[in-house]
């Protein structure tokens, strides 16, 4: 990453006494490096600065001290880029708070419960509530949010082994340095840092240059996934627009099945939030590029070369780059064989409560065809509990060709329905189905024809109350059963985004049957 890329930014450092010299000055040194700004700040206790001692030192050395006039309390959180909690057993003396009192100044009993009022607590609280603020947690740092469980459960974290107990029992999911290197097409963080989203955690002291760099990484690439209207590759949002989350697959999409609802959204001024499987970053068929494709059911090509060439042009911008990683948003389920499995539901749970309020940001869901989605979507439990938590919130849910198999799958654990049962939907028909795949990106293997006829899982998923369309022989099949909106396969495209736009816009309900 380049020098001075947070030029002009500010980074929240806690501290307080027990700190680690070495360690503030890698912030103050190594940001300064990157051009950002260190705001060490603690608890005042309504003084205009406090001095903090530090009692790592080696035998005979004076106890450094670290003198602090920012008080955290009096600061905007969303005004930091980044929120670190300093490592050694500085968490322990921020998480302090003052033992209650009845109206006569009699002492009440102290619950566990009340650790969450710690004003530290708090603070960190707030920050791991945005996404767009990166937090930043060090060797027992981690003890800090251990009061607010649901904010560390499902999260994929490392610490030092004192607070092991303490961060897993939360619901966190501890990573050790040797499972720290999974392949990724983005560069991966040094053994001993794990990185979560928005979370950054290292094991100890010993890894904080790493562990500054990764946050540095995080925060850069926040900064890119955020809307810029400034740059040719994305358009200019209205305010108060709405806002769509578009869940693509890694395997290739359809071109068109992106541009037509894209276009739509862009033009009415939405804002746009691409999501994969894993956070890379998807790539368009090769057919849906080629307008010279002859596509095998229908015998002739599916693809024009306005839309082959707009195809091609957002598969080289950079709009695509940085999607949000699914994988590292959304738990996974475990196993019934999981010896701890009641807790680690609770802790799925959770997490899943975590990601509905983050979901609350949208104010629609799509998920785009395309062979791909047969490989990475359709049977991808967080996809299913994505699209059930936009199902809870009340909020429109479109999907095109294969991508809609993901609404037939997606099931509450419990009575295990389809959530499209008694709906009524389209989808990608027998007819058009193909003999012989249409390949998949990044592989060299064609799997043949799709596994499964996606029209049979249709039926069947609706039920005898609701039904499926094919409208085979006309050329284009959307329906809308509120609060799916469904797209049969590339004609259906555009309409299938314009039909959105009208759901969110004036309130439709139904169409299409």
């Amino acid at each position: 990453m380049a020098a001075k890329m947070l030029e002009g930014k500010k980074v929240a450092v806690l501290v307080e006494s027990e700190f680690i010299p070495e360690e503030i000055e890698a912030y103050q040194t190594r940001f300064a490096e990157y051009g950002a700004t260190v705001h060490l700040m603690s608890r005042l206790w309504d003084q205009a600065k406090q001095t903090f001692v530090s009692d790592v030192q080696h035998a005979g050395e004076t106890p450094k001290t670290l003198e602090v006039d920012i008080d955290f309390q009096r600061v905007n959180v969303d005004d930091y880029v980044a929120v670190i909690m300093a490592a050694n057993y500085t968490s322990v003396r921020l998480r302090y708070f003052e033992p209650p009192n009845d109206a006569q100044g009699h002492p009440l009993p102290i619950t566990p419960e009340m650790a969450r009022t710690a004003p530290a607590v708090r603070f960190f609280g707030r920050a791991m509530r945005n996404p767009r603020i990166v937090k930043g947690a060090l060797c027992h740092a981690l003890w800090l949010l251990t009061p607010m469980p649901e904010l560390l459960a499902g999260r994929r974290v490392i610490c030092h082994e004192v607070v092991l107990v303490d961060v897993t029992n939360a619901g966190a999911m501890y990573v050790p340095p040797i499972a720290n290197n999974q392949p990724s097409t983005t560069r991966q963080p040094a053994p001993g840092v794990v990185v979560d989203g928005d979370l950054v955690t290292g094991r100890s002291a010993h890894e904080v240059q790493a562990f500054i760099d990764a946050i540095a990484e995080q925060i850069v690439r926040r900064e890119h996934e955020e809307p810029r209207p400034s740059a040719p590759s994305q358009p200019m949002r209205k305010q108060g627009a709405k806002k769509i989350l578009i869940v693509l697959s890694e395997w290739g999409y359809w071109g068109e099945e992106l541009i037509g609802p894209l276009e739509t959204f862009d033009a009415a001024g939405y804002a746009v939030d691409f999501v994969t499987p894993r956070g890379r970053r998807p790539v368009a068929l090769t057919p849906s590029m080629d307008p010279e494709f002859i596509d095998p059911p229908l015998g002739r090509p599916v693809t024009s070369e306005e839309v082959a060439r707009k195809t091609r042009e957002l598969d080289k911008s950079p709009r695509l780059d940085n999607p949000i990683n699914l994988s590292e948003w959304l738990p996974e389920r475990p196993y019934w064989s999981a010896p701890t499995f009641v807790r680690g539901m609770e802790a799925y749970n959770r997490a899943l409560d975590r990601v509905q309020r983050d979901l609350e940001q949208y104010d629609a869901l799509l998920i785009v065809g395309g062979s791909g989605p047969i490989v990475d979507l359709a049977n991808n439990q967080r996809i299913h509990d994505l699209i059930l938590c936009f199902h809870k919130l009340g909020k429109p849910i479109a999907a095109e060709c294969y991508g809609v198999t993901c609404l037939a799958f997606a099931r509450d654990i419990q009575d295990r329905r389809s959530i499209i049962w008694g709906k009524h939907v389209t989808g990608h028909c027998l007819e058009y189905d193909y003999k012989d795949g249409t390949g998949f990106m990044g592989t060299d293997f064609n799997m043949g024809p799709p596994p499964y006829p996606l029209e049979y899982i249709l039926r069947d998923a609706t039920g005898p109350e609701g039904g499926y369309h094919g409208n085979f022989g006309k050329e284009t099949s959307v329906i809308v059963d509120y609060p799916f909106i469904t797209g049969r396969s590339t004609p259906d495209s555009y309409l299938t985004g314009q039909q959105l736009v009208e759901v969110l816009e004036n309130d439709l309900k139904r169409y299409g049957w």
